[in-house]
């Protein structure tokens, strides 16, 4: 067996990997600013104090 033939599957599979593992790196980042946009609307997100809202529903229109 040729090492070349055998040595270019390998360097291959390693860039596979090394690609894959950049992919999924970017995809964790991606979602932890996602989780930190969620949580900055949460803490943002105005409460209601009023306690009539809510009460009466207009189906009319």
């Amino acid at each position: 067996m040729e090492i070349e033939n055998v040595s270019k599957p390998m360097t291959q599979d390693a860039v596979q990997q090394e690609a894959a593992a950049k992919v999924q790196s970017m995809a964790i980042r991606n979602a932890e600013e996602q989780g930190a946009a969620a949580a900055k609307l949460l803490e943002s997100a105005e409460v209601i104090t009023d306690s009539n809202v809510g009460n009466n529903v207009d189906l009319l229109g």
